[in-house]
């Protein structure tokens, strides 16, 4: 998961010059074709009600919260009159920028959404939900006897930067535990995302901070053991969000509304039958079909809802108060259900 303070400074792929750039050329339909990443999986449609366009999309190629638009791309999106491809971008706050610039809709980081909000981008509006739960897991060496927070006294949590939804996670953790984090238990910045598994295998860390499917490669070769769960922590988080700009929103209502009926046709195969939705989402991430059903199943299947979870997004707003990112938790004005009122 992203570091929020320093994924508002970079791009992987086009430096943020780059994407306000070609926003402008594109007229907020679509993303430069530079950027379409090898999960592309554009269909073409006849009928002058098609929708087209780069959905850009927050780990597309990296992460489970994404899954539903790699589905929805190669099962659905023909079948609902859209020529969208989905576009891989690597953080929340770069997904926005991408929205904002051009593309006009995505899926995006809810706390990456409420900061970007309240820091003057007024236009944006959620949507839909998507991944209604915390993805992040806690994952020690198979030997570890960490089971529970109450475990935690004198450990080490390794996470990737700070400032993110993970470090949060992180001290709720050992908060939950009846600990004082820095004191009692300590999360330490051990580098990169890459450094956090080697941190854990070292011994520099007991538990590492991961996100699936990364955590369900350890998991499903016996070299790594889930002791904590995100989700189980904080139930009814909202991890990411369906986020428009309010031009795009009045532009083409029936567009995205057939673009919410796809995805939510992706998330109701996940939940009904995970075995086919592995096998398509799988080979897209170059995922062994063992370690994409695992990704896929250690989800609570509540996440995979198309409904916008507003209490989870107040917590995503409120959890950023907590980490000194923005000083308030307000969300009035950004969340728009009338899209999805007409599922």
């Amino acid at each position: 998961m992203a570091n929020l303070r320093g994924d508002a400074l970079r791009i992987s792929r086009l430096s943020r010059r780059e994407v306000l750039r070609v926003g402008a050329a594109i007229g907020g339909v679509a993303l430069l074709s530079a950027c379409t990443s090898s999960n592309d999986a554009s269909t073409k449609s006849a009928g002058s009600a098609d929708l087209g366009g780069q959905a850009a999309i927050s780990g597309l190629e990296s992460i489970v919260s994404a899954a539903p638009y790699v589905i929805a791309a190669q099962e659905f999106y023909a079948k609902h009159q859209l020529s969208i491809s989905n576009v891989h971008l690597s953080g929340g706050t770069e997904t926005i920028r991408a929205i904002r610039g051009g593309s006009g809709f995505g899926s995006a980081a809810t706390i990456s959404t409420v900061l970007a909000y309240q820091g003057g981008a007024k236009d944006l509006r959620i949507i839909g939900g998507g991944f209604n739960a915390a993805s992040v897991v806690f994952v020690g060496r198979p030997d570890t006897t960490i089971t529970s927070p109450k475990d935690l006294k004198g450990k080490k949590i390794g996470i990737a930067g700070t400032g993110s939804p993970v470090e949060f996670f992180a001290n709720l953790a050992i908060t939950k535990g009846g600990f004082k984090p820095g004191e009692d238990a300590e999360v330490v910045s051990v580098g990169d995302y890459a450094s956090v598994w080697p941190s854990v295998e070292q011994g520099i860390v007991d538990l590492g901070a991961l996100v699936p499917p990364t955590s369900s490669k350890l998991v499903t070769t016996g070299a790594g053991k889930v002791a904590i769960t995100a989700a189980e922590l904080h139930p009814g988080w909202a991890d990411v969000c369906v986020c428009v700009t309010q031009k795009a929103l009045d532009a083409n209502r029936d567009g995205l509304l057939r673009w919410l009926e796809a995805v939510r046709s992706a998330l109701t195969l996940i939940t009904d039958d995970v075995e086919r939705a592995a096998s398509i989402w799988g080979p897209a991430l170059k995922l062994d079909a063992a370690v994409a059903k695992e990704a896929l199943s250690s989800v609570p299947k509540e996440a995979w809802q198309v409904e916008i979870n507003e209490q989870g997004v107040k917590s995503a707003a409120e959890a950023a108060v907590s980490l000194g990112l923005t000083k308030q938790a307000d969300v009035s004005g950004l969340l728009d259900a009338s899209v999805l009122e007409r599922l």
